[in-house]
C-alpha cells in the first residue's frame, strides 16, 4: 500500500513538471512566432510600398545588374541611376565591413525614404558571409549590397535573398569612404560632378 502511494506521488510530481515544461515551451514558441510574424509583416508591407516606385524594378532586375560591375547611385526622387563608377576591391571590402558590423534587423515601418539615394555595390566574385543576422535569414553569400541614404537618418543596409526578398539592417560603420569615392554629399542633397554619370 505504501509502495503504491509513493509511486502515485512521484508520478504526480513528474506529471506536473512535464505539464509546466510543455506550458513554458508553448509560451516561448508563441512569443517567437509573434515576433517573426511582426517582422515578416513589416517586410511584406515595405515590399508592397515598392510596387509604386522605380526602385523595385531596379533592385530586382538581376540580368541588368549582374552584367554591371559598377557601383551605382540611384536617386530616389529622380527614379533613376545618376552616377556610375567602377567597383574596386577596396570599395567591395569597405561594404563587406558594413555587413560585418550589422547590428539588427531594421524595425522602422518605412525604411525606404521618399527622398535620398541608394548606392548599389556589386560584390564580384560573390563572397560567403558568416554574419548571424544574414545567415538566420538564409543568406549565405552576397553578390550585391544596397545602402539606403537620406539626409535625416542613419544609412540602412539592404540585402536580397535568393528569392529577392528584401532584408533591411542597421549597421555600425562609417560610409564616408564610399561617399568620397562616389563624390556624393547626401547631407546637402548634391551630387558632385563625376566622370561617368548618366
Amino acid at each position: 500500500m505504501i509502495f503504491i502511494s509513493i509511486r502515485k506521488k512521484t508520478f504526480g510530481i513528474f506529471l506536473t513538471v512535464v505539464v509546466l515544461c510543455i506550458l513554458a515551451i508553448t509560451v516561448y514558441a508563441a512569443v517567437k512566432v509573434s515576433q517573426s510574424v511582426n517582422k515578416y509583416n513589416s517586410v511584406l508591407e515595405i515590399t508592397r510600398m515598392f510596387d509604386d516606385t522605380h526602385f523595385i524594378a531596379y533592385i530586382t532586375d538581376r540580368n541588368e545588374n549582374n552584367n554591371s560591375k559598377n557601383i551605382e547611385v540611384f536617386d530616389i526622387t529622380k527614379g533613376g541611376v545618376i552616377a556610375r563608377k567602377p567597383s574596386t576591391m577596396e570599395m567591395q571590402n569597405e561594404v563587406i565591413n558594413y555587413v560585418k558590423s550589422i547590428k539588427s534587423l531594421c524595425t522602422k515601418i518605412m525604411p525606404f525614404p521618399e527622398k535620398g539615394y541608394v548606392i548599389r555595390v556589386p560584390i564580384d566574385p560573390p563572397v560567403k558571409v558568416k554574419q548571424k543576422q544574414l545567415n538566420d535569414a538564409g543568406i549565405k553569400t552576397l553578390d550585391c549590397v544596397f545602402i539606403i541614404l537620406n539626409d535625416k537618418e542613419d544609412p540602412i543596409l539592404l540585402v536580397l535573398d535568393k528569392q529577392e526578398r528584401p532584408y533591411f539592417y542597421t549597421f555600425d560603420a562609417s560610409i564616408q569612404p564610399l561617399l568620397d569615392y562616389m563624390k556624393l554629399s547626401p547631407e546637402s542633397g548634391t551630387m558632385n560632378e563625376i566622370g561617368n554619370t548618366t
